[in-house]
């Protein structure tokens, strides 16, 4: 008996063959920069090394994890992380869904904003982090200029551990609030107008077509830019290196930058792979959580 599924078109033999060679530099290149790393950092979390030569010379099982677990430094690194992720989430994607349905209405000046979200977008974390530590600057920063100007006395922007961390949410903010804007904006522009006409023809006002109408539709956009918004909030490290250097005492380090410092500050590359094991673990399960808290009825 001959089953016709098995039977390959001819004329689609050649795309079959061809095919697999177009997705190969992409999955080389996931394979050498995402997954080949990934399997370094895990297995090197259950290893010890040499101090001086950073090479691996024994096993300690989950002695890494045990050691990286009962440091104080991560344990506010943890914390700090948490921060960053709630602050983010309740800066960005309040404010790029605004500038999406502004930028969506099309008014006078529109084309120049969404020209300068997305050149903030289009900018280093080197060179938006040093325009805003010129910006931070106390008694000559632009913010502490405007302060003077109203009689307002100095603020302590990146030596208060407090204010630290609220003022690299804020650069951060300005500088990835273009990604999910554009993301937003797209799905403005996907929704189809007659749904609009037909709510005003039963008398809805805008606040009634926004909460029935715009924000259900939205809903699959905003999962996408809460999860994006979270990952870039757990590897948030630029702004913290050039701004604050993780202090003062610790109280603006991260995960990420506990990661770092452990492994080329105090050369323990064994509790440095441990801690991003964890932080990606801390990953997985917090986007869960979001999923299934935003998922709708239709599963999406």
């Amino acid at each position: 008996m001959k089953f016709s599924s098995w039977t390959v078109n001819p004329t689609r033999r050649g795309e079959l063959a061809i095919g697999p060679l177009m997705i190969l530099p992409a999955a080389l290149g996931l394979c050498i920069f995402q997954f080949w790393p990934l399997g370094v950092a895990i297995l090197n979390s259950f290893r010890a090394f040499n101090p001086f030569n950073h090479r691996p010379n024994g096993w300690v099982g989950f002695g890494n994890y045990q050691a990286v677990l009962a440091d104080p430094s991560f344990q506010s690194s943890f914390w700090v992380s948490l921060i960053y992720m709630a602050l983010m989430m309740v800066v960005i994607i309040p404010s790029a869904l605004g500038l999406a349905i502004l930028l969506d209405k099309r008014m006078p000046g529109t084309a120049l904003a969404r020209g300068a979200i997305l050149g903030a977008l289009a900018s280093s974390e080197a060179v938006a982090a040093l325009i805003w530590n010129a910006i931070y600057q106390p008694n000559s920063g632009l913010l502490d200029v405007i302060f003077q100007t109203f009689g307002l006395p100095s603020q302590p922007f990146l030596t208060d551990g407090h204010l630290a961390v609220v003022c690299i949410v804020i650069m951060t903010a300005w500088k990835d609030i273009g990604l999910p804007m554009l993301i937003f904006l797209g799905a403005l522009q996907a929704i189809p107008p007659h749904l609009f006409e037909a709510a005003s023809m039963d008398g809805a006002n805008r606040w009634n077509k926004f909460w029935r109408i715009t924000l259900p539709l939205l809903r699959p956009s905003l999962v996408l830019g809460l999860f994006m918004t979270t990952i870039a909030a757990a590897r948030l490290f630029t702004p913290i290196q050039i701004l604050t250097a993780g202090g003062p005492n610790g109280q603006t380090s991260n995960i990420a930058y506990f990661s770092y410092a452990q492994a080329f500050l105090f050369n323990s590359p064994g509790p440095a792979a441990a801690s991003v094991v964890m932080m990606l673990l801390m990953l997985v399960v917090i986007t869960v959580i979001q999923a299934r808290a935003l998922r709708s009825r239709s599963g999406i």
